[in-house]
């Protein structure tokens, strides 16, 4: 009877506590949702509203265009490439794939340079160090890992007769206890390093020491990507990076506090999936699952420009890109084979033609952002969607497409501008890396 008294007990505890939790999480909404309005009456301007007149300049110039060469294809994976990272050089380019290896290529030359392979092949991002010499994965085994991987595969050239160019294990970093999503070097720095992870934080790390500095807690969800300033110039702060996660918030952080500086409603419905700051260190942009992505302005604490789903869709279907969806034919090889058997009558051609236009507009009606990046004046924005194997390029002012680089043939899952500006990676899922320049 007693056992029973207290069950009763600690379940109505248990009860009351979750009541309780539930009525401080609809108020914290509220709150939320009230800031948000009061930010909005405030508003005075957006940057579409303070483009018109740039806005009409374009529209009125026929050549609207903006194109981008396909310099080089790297061919070399044997799986989904899932992440790449340009080396400080700007010339070598380090990739990440579900092959198991990690490879570094010169994307000049579009030869193969250096590799590696994981113990793990299911990395979900990658970095490169600020000196060249240390290339940092994470990934679904919840370590960082970083290693020595230098730009050329002889360690004994006679140029370079130091062990700073072996290629080796470096550290081991454990102590999340869910995957790693995403992770970089702090800027200019070839020691410290930040991770987010699936278990609702991040966590500043020192190679060097082989341990963590500091953890980051206040997302109630998983932190699904984070961003780096890396601009010192313009009074900003080097010291910055930005989070966003699946309880549809983004948080600015300082790496010299636990404790979050400000936070971000990005959208009441769904996961906010990729960050990234702006060049200049003031603002940053949020992507999420509906393809909405926002600009947010860490100056006025506002919103200052949302680029919708909807103009993609309209530049998808004016360009006539819908052949860009990917699609998985399971008889491919045999349609190829002349002397197959197998074949398909015209009700079932149409049957297969009205099921793939079904499939693309699903697609499209899912499209959530994967990766983003900006040109180093921060003018255009290059965006990759879910089952769309495009890259979008937006006009950050005006908030208009004008244009998109086409040639995957399956998903884009990161788009990574170097540096210097003048080339642009593409690691897609069809175990490809494409390198545009102008």
């Amino acid at each position: 009877m007693n056992i029973e008294t207290a069950l009763q007990k600690q379940f109505e505890l248990s009860k009351t506590l979750n009541n309780n939790v539930n009525i401080a999480q609809n108020a914290s909404h509220q709150l939320t949702l009230q800031l948000k309005k009061i930010k909005q009456e405030n508003q005075d301007a957006t940057l579409q509203s303070m483009s018109n007149n740039c806005q009409k300049n374009i529209l009125s110039n026929n050549e609207t265009k903006y194109k981008l060469n396909n310099y080089k294809t790297l061919k070399g994976h044997f799986d989904k490439v899932s992440s790449c990272a340009w080396y400080p050089d700007n010339q070598h380019l380090v990739t990440s794939s579900q092959d198991g290896y990690l490879l570094v290529w010169d994307a000049v030359k579009g030869l193969k340079n250096n590799l590696v392979e994981l113990d793990d092949p299911y990395i979900m991002g990658c970095d490169v160090s600020y000196n060249g010499q240390l290339v940092a994965t994470g990934g679904l085994d919840n370590t960082c890992i970083v290693y020595k991987l230098s730009t050329s595969i002889d360690s004994d050239d006679k140029n370079n007769n130091n062990n700073n160019n072996s290629t080796g294990l470096l550290s081991i970093l454990r102590d999340h206890k869910e995957y790693i999503s995403d992770l970089s070097f702090l800027h200019k720095s070839s020691t410290q390093l930040i991770t987010s992870s699936g278990d609702k934080s991040c966590i500043l790390w020192d190679t060097s020491k082989g341990g963590y500095i500091r953890h980051f807690y206040g997302h109630l969800g998983d932190v699904l990507s984070l961003s780096i300033n890396k601009n010192d110039l313009n009074n900003s702060n080097p010291n910055l990076f930005v989070t966003s996660s699946s309880d549809k918030l983004s948080m600015l952080w300082d790496i010299r506090d636990p404790l979050a500086s400000r936070k971000y409603l990005v959208n009441s419905k769904f996961d906010s999936s990729e960050i990234e700051f702006f060049p200049d260190g003031n603002c940053f942009t949020c992507g999420c699952d509906d393809g909405t992505i926002k600009m947010f302005d860490i100056r006025c604490d506002g919103e200052l420009s949302t680029y919708t789903i909807d103009k993609v869709r309209k530049y998808i279907t004016s360009n006539n890109l819908q052949n860009t969806i990917p699609t998985y034919n399971n008889y491919s090889n045999n349609n190829n084979d002349q002397n197959s058997t197998f074949d398909i009558n015209q009700d079932q051609r149409s049957t297969s033609v009205r099921s793939l236009m079904s499939n693309m507009q699903a697609s499209i009606d899912n499209p959530g952002v994967l990766s983003l990046d900006f040109s180093k004046s921060g003018r255009l924005m290059f965006t990759s969607y879910a089952e769309s194997t495009s890259v979008f390029i937006w006009d950050t002012i005006t908030g208009e497409i004008i244009g998109s680089l086409n040639g995957h043939n399956g998903i884009v899952s990161k788009v990574k501008v170097s540096s210097d500006g003048l080339g642009i990676a593409t690691a897609s899922r069809d175990e490809t890396i494409k390198i545009w320049s102008v």
